[in-house]
C-alpha cells in the first residue's frame, strides 16, 4: 500500500483501541493491565507497535511505561496520559489522551489546542503560525503550557522527524508541505512549566549493534534488533522471555557501550498536574487528522 493508505490504516487501528480503552479505563486498574490491553488490541489489528503504551500520570508528562509487574494503580481524579504509536508498512498514526474520572478542563483545553491547530493547518501554512494558534488556544482557556515539549513530524520508519512544531508562538519559518505527517502534541498545565528526567527508565531504543561479552546480553541485544529494529521497546517486553535480573544487567552494559538510547519519564519539579493530547495529521487542504 502507498503511504496514506499506510498512515489511514494505523489512524484506524489507533481510533480504534482508544476508543476501547476509553470504554474500559476505571479507576483501580493498574498501569501494567491497561498498557498490556493496548499493546495486544493494537497487534491484533493488524498493527506494529511504534513505542511501548505510555500511561503517564499526573504531573509526569510522558515515557512513563509500567515495569514488569507493576502494581501502580489508577485512582479516581488521576490525570492519566495515554501516548500510543501504531505502525503500518512503518508508518506511524502518533496520538494521545488524557483520561479522568471526572471532567477535567486540562483535558478539555489540550483538545480544543489541537483542534485550533487543525483549522490553520495547510499547505503553505508555516509552523510558527501553527504553534502560535496552540498557544492561544491555551491561553483563552486560563491555562499554561510545558514549554520544553513540542510536537513532531513523523515519516517512514521515523516516530520522530523533523519539522518541530512547538506548543508555544514562535517565528518558525518552516513551510508546511502538501502530504508531511506531523504529530501536535499539547501539553497543558495550570501555567508555564518545564519537565526534566526522571526515574525508572523503562523505554529504550537500539542505535547500533555493539559487541558484547556477557551471553545474555548478546542474546538480548538479537532479540532487540529482530523484534525492535531501531524503534523504542519496553524493558518489561524482554522479561516474558529472560529474568528481569538478566534484562536489567544486559541492558546496562548495552547502553554503557553505545548500544542504546534511553528515554526517561519527563516529570514537572514543581509538581503541576499536565494533561496532553495528540494527534497525528496528514497536511492537505483539508488536513486529514488520522488519529482523530
Amino acid at each position: 500500500m502507498d503511504s496514506t493508505e499506510a498512515y489511514k490504516k494505523a489512524g484506524r487501528i489507533h481510533r480504534e483501541v482508544c476508543a476501547e480503552l476509553r470504554e474500559r479505563l476505571r479507576p483501580g486498574m493498574t498501569l501494567l493491565e491497561i498498557a498490556a490491553f493496548a499493546e495486544a488490541r493494537i497487534r491484533a489489528l493488524g498493527g506494529n507497535l511504534a513505542f511501548p503504551v505510555n500511561t503517564s500520570l499526573n504531573d509526569i508528562a510522558a515515557h512513563y511505561v509500567p515495569i514488569h509487574e507493576d502494581p501502580k494503580t489508577l485512582q479516581a481524579g488521576d490525570l492519566l496520559k495515554l501516548d500510543l504509536g501504531v505502525r503500518v508498512d512503518g508508518y506511524v498514526a502518533d496520538g494521545a489522551f488524557t483520561y479522568c474520572s471526572a471532567p477535567s478542563p486540562l483535558a478539555r483545553a489540550a483538545e480544543e489546542a489541537i483542534r485550533a491547530a487543525v483549522q490553520v493547518i495547510r499547505p503553505g501554512v508555516t509552523v510558527g503560525q501553527v504553534s502560535d494558534a496552540i498557544e492561544a488556544s491555551v491561553r483563552a482557556a486560563g491555562f499554561g503550557l510545558i514549554v520544553n515539549l513540542t510536537g513532531h513530524g513523523v515519516d517512514q520508519e521515523q516516530f520522530h522527524a523533523e519539522p518541530t512544531v512547538p506548543n508555544r508562538a514562535t517565528h518558525s519559518p518552516v513551510i508546511l508541505e502538501e502530504g508531511m505527517a506531523i504529530a501536535i502534541e499539547p501539553f497543558v498545565s495550570p501555567a508555564n512549566g518545564t519537565v526534566r528526567d526522571a526515574a525508572p527508565v523503562e523505554i529504550y531504543r537500539l542505535l547500533r549493534p555493539v559487541p558484547v561479552r556477557m551471553p545474555e546480553a548478546r542474546a538480548i541485544l538479537q532479540r532487540i534488533q529482530e523484534e525492535y529494529g531501531a524503534f523504542p521497546f519496553a524493558k518489561r517486553w524482554l522479561c516474558d522471555s529472560f529474568s528481569p535480573l538478566r534484562v536489567s544487567l544486559a541492558l546496562k552494559q548495552l547502553e554503557a557501550a553505545g548500544a542504546l538510547e534511553r528515554y526517561p519519564p519527563l516529570k514537572d519539579p514543581t509538581g503541576q498536574r499536565i494533561a496532553q493530547a495528540e494527534h497525528t495529521i496528514l497536511v492537505g487542504d483539508p488536513p486529514v487528522v488520522i488519529t482523530g
